[in-house]
């Protein structure tokens, strides 16, 4: 599998940098940051036509990156080369009944840059600095990545009509970090597509697919449901969550071709017409067929099949 995975981003930053040092020696431990950042005016099909922020951690354990991060300040505009990370960890929530704490295990996805540059201080004038992102959003949040897709593509509909499609890829690390485990050499991202990218996802990609994505970082708050592991009772609790929205998946490997995508709708069009046959499933036309028309068409059909 080809190694792209790079992420470009130009950004302001949200907070002063937090740099950790070992107290006795004075070396770098880590140090990481939020760069608000904005997606560019490029369609990705989710109907937004609102600027939308996006502020992902840059985390480095890199001296040189270090270095630059410490003189960083709040509402510095920052450009940073970097690659996506993700990591394995647990996340806590509080039961709303009992209120014992609970873990599960879940993905911190941060930029590991590769190169870092202060651009420009805006000191305590932050619309100044957000004046400055908005102008130049078409180099905010740039993600380049060549995935293997883990599981099939879900889609699904909101309420208002926007059809999603979810999905987890694979992607090969294209630099090492000094400080995980050196046999780890791949990172698990989230994928979600949305509108018409969406349904080209769900009709072509499956299970080992192979793509490149062009796309943006989006951050998000969701909520998700728990079970208690003390009282055995579910409970909602507010999760982050990072993941890559594409402007454009291309298809590289062990995609579904056209004549594959065909030949299952007619398949399964087949089955389902036997499911109606059979009584297993109602069909939802038949809300809007008084019960006489219904009979006529079965009885028509009855004429053919004979």
């Amino acid at each position: 599998m080809a190694k792209i995975n790079t992420v470009n981003i130009y950004g302001r930053l949200e907070k002063d940098p937090v740099i950790v040092m070992d107290k006795e020696t004075g070396e770098y431990q880590f140090g990481f940051c939020y760069v608000d950042t904005v997606r560019s005016l490029r369609d990705a099909g989710d109907d937004l036509h609102f600027v939308k922020h996006t502020k992902p951690m840059v985390l480095s354990r890199e001296k040189e990156i270090l270095d630059a991060m410490s003189s960083w300040k709040e509402n510095d505009m920052v450009m940073i080369k970097g690659v996506i990370h993700t990591k394995a960890l647990k996340k806590t929530s509080f039961c709303d009944h009992c209120k014992e704490k609970n873990e599960v295990f879940g993905n911190l996805i941060t930029i590991n840059p590769i190169h870092v540059l202060k651009i420009k201080s805006y000191g305590d004038d932050k619309m100044a600095a957000v004046e400055d992102l908005v102008n130049n959003r078409e180099i905010s949040n740039q993600v380049q990545i060549y995935g293997t897709l883990l599981k099939d593509p879900q889609i699904f509909t909101t309420k208002r009509g926007l059809q999603i499609t979810q999905y987890p890829i694979a992607i090969n690390r294209k630099f090492t970090v000094r400080t995980d485990d050196p046999t780890i050499k791949t990172d698990y991202p989230v994928v979600k597509s949305y509108g018409e990218q969406a349904r080209d996802d769900k009709t072509y990609l499956k299970f080992q697919s192979e793509i490149i994505i062009d796309g943006f970082l989006q951050a998000r708050t969701v909520r998700r449901k728990k079970k208690c592991d003390s009282c055995g009772e579910e409970y909602l609790w507010t999760d982050n969550c990072m993941e890559i929205v594409p402007y454009a998946v291309e298809h590289i490997k062990n995609c579904r071709t056209p004549e594959e995508v065909e030949a299952d709708f007619d398949k399964k069009a087949e089955e389902y017409k036997q499911m109606l046959y059979e009584g297993k499933k109602r069909d939802e036309l038949d809300e809007e067929m008084t019960t006489s028309e219904i009979e006529k068409d079965l009885k028509e059909d009855k004429k053919k099949a004979s």
